[in-house]
C-alpha cells in the first residue's frame, strides 16, 4: 500500500508542476467594442502576451439581450506599431509563414466553447502591436482595433522543461520501485 501511495504522490507532484502549461479558452481581456447592435469581447493568451503564437478568443453578443452570436463572420489581424527589434528571435515556423497584417478567420472550431470564435495570430517580435477585429453579420460590418504590448518570447528551456524532466522522473520512479521490490 505504501508503494502505491508514494507513486501516486509523485505522479500528482509532476502533474501539479506541469499544470500551468495546460490550455483553456480565454486568457486576459484585451478589450471590448460595441457597434451596430453587437458587442465583441476579446481575450488573448498567453499571459503576459509574448512574441510567438497569440491565441485570440472572441465573444460576440447581441445588444441589449446579451445573447451570443454564432452566425457572424469574424477575422483578426495584427500589425506592428513600434520600430523593428534589433535582435532576432527564433519563433515557430508557422509564425513566419503568415505575414503580419493578413486577415485570419476566427472560427468556433478553434475553441472548446462553441459560443466563442478563435484564431492563432503570429507576433513575430516584441514591441507595440495593434490587434484588429473584423466582424460581419448581415448588413452590420465593423472593425475595432486594440493595442497590445508584446514581451519577448520565453526561453525554450522554460517552455519545454516539463517534457524534458518527464523521462528522468520516470526512470527515477522505476528505479525506486525496483529497489524496494528486491
Amino acid at each position: 500500500m505504501r508503494k502505491r501511495c508514494s507513486f501516486f504522490a509523485a505522479a500528482m507532484a509532476l502533474l501539479a508542476t506541469t499544470s500551468s502549461h495546460l490550455r483553456a479558452d480565454g486568457g486576459i481581456t484585451v478589450g471590448q467594442a460595441e457597434r451596430d447592435g453587437m458587442r465583441v469581447t476579446v481575450f488573448a493568451a498567453p499571459v503576459p502576451i509574448r512574441a510567438g503564437p497569440l491565441d485570440v478568443t472572441l465573444l460576440v453578443q447581441e445588444i441589449p439581450s446579451n445573447r451570443p452570436v454564432t452566425d457572424a463572420s469574424v477575422a483578426c489581424s495584427v500589425r506592428k506599431l513600434s520600430p523593428p527589434s534589433p535582435s532576432p528571435f527564433r519563433l515557430p515556423a508557422w509564425c513566419s509563414t503568415i505575414a503580419p497584417g493578413s486577415r485570419i478567420p476566427a472560427t468556433p472550431a478553434h475553441s472548446r466553447n462553441k459560443l466563442l470564435f478563435g484564431a492563432y495570430l503570429p507576433l513575430t517580435e516584441p514591441g507595440r502591436w495593434e490587434l484588429s477585429i473584423h466582424v460581419t453579420r448581415g448588413p452590420a460590418n465593423f472593425t475595432s482595433a486594440f493595442p497590445l504590448d508584446v514581451a519577448a518570447p520565453q526561453p525554450l528551456l522554460s517552455i519545454w522543461w516539463p517534457l524534458i524532466a518527464l523521462v528522468p522522473a520516470a526512470i527515477l520512479l522505476y528505479a525506486s520501485r525496483n529497489r524496494r521490490v528486491y
